[in-house]
Parts: C-alpha cells; sequence; structure tokens
C-alpha cells in the first residue's frame, strides 16, 4: 500500500517550500525524483507558531540542503540547514519582505523557541532549531 504524503508539511508551509534549491530532483540526495525535504517535526512546528504569532506570510530563502548543495553556498559543515535521508535539517533563512520587521521577527523566534538566530544578514533573518541559544 502507498502512502501518500500531503502536499502540506504545516498548515502555512508546503513541502515544496522546505525542498533543498541545489537541483532538479537528480542529486544522489533526491527522493523520489524530488529534492530532499527532511526537517525535524520540532522545528516544524516552530515554524508555524512564528507564522501565527506574526500572522503574515513567510518567505524561505532556504530550508532543508543536501551536503553538495549546502558545500555550494558555502554553508558550515555542519550546518543546521544539512540534511539528508537520515539527518533532519532544523533551520529556515526567512526573507524580510514587505510586512515583515526584523526586529518583531527576531523577538517572535525567540518566543516560539528558536535557539539559534542570526541577524547579521541583508535580506534574511536564519532560525534553528539546535537545542541551545546561539546568536550572530
Amino acid at each position: 500500500m502507498m502512502i501518500l504524503r500531503s502536499e502540506y508539511a504545516r498548515p502555512h508551509f508546503r513541502w515544496d517550500e522546505l525542498r533543498c534549491r541545489g537541483c532538479n530532483g537528480s542529486c544522489s540526495y533526491s527522493v523520489d525524483g524530488k529534492p530532499l525535504a527532511n526537517p525535524t517535526e520540532r522545528s516544524l512546528d516552530k515554524l508555524e507558531a512564528l507564522r501565527v504569532a506574526l500572522g503574515v506570510p513567510l518567505h524561505l530563502n532556504s530550508a532543508s540542503r543536501c551536503p553538495l548543495h549546502n558545500a555550494r553556498v558555502g554553508g558550515a559543515p555542519l550546518s543546521q540547514h544539512r540534511a539528508t535521508s537520515t539527518l533532519q535539517s532544523t533551520a529556515f533563512d526567512i526573507m524580510l519582505t514587505k510586512g515583515i520587521d526584523k526586529w518583531e521577527l527576531i523577538r517572535a523566534a525567540e518566543e516560539v523557541g528558536f535557539g539559534g538566530i542570526g541577524v547579521n544578514y541583508r535580506s534574511f533573518v536564519h532560525v534553528d532549531d539546535r537545542g541551545h541559544k546561539a546568536r550572530w
């Protein structure tokens, strides 16, 4: 019996938004011809809580990255974005678009329990569920 996975990972986020952006589904980390999307359940719950708290759509720059794409974009070898079929990612880069105040996003991310928060980027804020507080 084939189990069909919903198009949505959470009410406000589709699986397609969470996939590695490094290939078209042809790399060795792809699953069923689609780029990898392997975030933890807990990080997805926090992302959804953040979206609800802010009350505006969140647009993701990056979520899960296969090791190849992570290396190509200069990600840390142990990046929270890095994922494989057995290693789950915990990170999301949220674009700063119209209607999203950077400091309100950071405050809300802390309130929903994201531990890693990267603020030194011009066009996005990095949030992750690494299990301890980290700021840069």
